[in-house]
């Protein structure tokens, strides 16, 4: 009963932070709207250039991608993001996610084709993928928390996970379900708008979340927590 209780104090901590932030950098939100215009003009682009036009949308994919981690970065460690943090973000971690995008671009590749060839292949394949984002589901806050190469991104979440999985996935779970109902509420009109732009900022709220989160666990042993909880932390 303990251990909840410690683990209950915890989130409350990150989940506290994690709005404070997120509140005072609400202006971040509108660089979700500058990533979705980004890659609608570049699909749009991209549709002239062929086989070539993949390689450049996945590209700027990842220069999007990496934008959005830096700026969740600035957040977690410096609690404060600005113009210049967003204008230098897209370059800041593009070849780390294209070299963990082209792993699994890689694996799926090489390994679909053999595994739906086996019986029961497309069941095989489906706990597969449930595999590979449970154990690599620390990757994106390793990407700019860790600073590890590729391939040790994926070892470093495997061992992240599998010590602290009882501790990480329930927060994740909570936060993802806010997301899920907030997009799937019932709007029209304007309000389509509104709901968009808090969609945007609860998408920063879960990823800050989810780095405090991360460096509790990665900074701290559960005996350390239990200090901090029984000294009223």
């Amino acid at each position: 009963m303990e251990w909840l209780l410690v683990t209950l104090s915890m989130y409350r901590r990150v989940f506290v932070r994690a709005t404070q932030l997120a509140l005072r950098n609400w202006p971040v939100l509108g660089s979700v709207f500058v990533y979705s215009a980004i890659m609608t003009l570049t699909a749009v682009a991209a549709a002239f250039l062929g086989l070539l036009g993949g390689f450049v949308l996945s590209l700027v994919w990842a220069a999007c991608a990496s934008s959005f981690l830096y700026l969740v970065e600035m957040i977690v460690r410096t609690s404060k993001v600005t113009l210049q943090d967003f204008r230098q973000s897209f370059g800041a971690y593009v070849w780390d996610v294209v070299g963990i995008t082209f792993i699994g671009w890689i694996f799926f590749t090489l390994a679909t084709p053999a595994i739906l060839q086996m019986p029961q292949g497309i069941l095989i394949l489906m706990f597969v993928q449930i595999a590979i984002f449970v154990f690599f589901n620390a990757v994106p806050e390793l990407i700019y928390l860790g600073r590890h190469s590729s391939v040790a991104l994926l070892s470093e979440s495997y061992n992240f996970v599998t010590a602290n999985w009882i501790e990480w996935f329930p927060a994740n779970f909570a936060a993802a379900a806010i997301v899920y109902v907030v997009a799937s509420a019932p709007v029209d009109g304007p309000l389509l708008y509104v709901r968009s732009a808090v969609v945007g900022l609860l998408l920063y709220f879960v990823m800050v979340m989810r780095g405090l989160l991360f460096l509790e666990l990665r900074d701290s042993t559960y005996r350390g927590r239990l200090f901090k909880y029984r000294a009223g932390g």
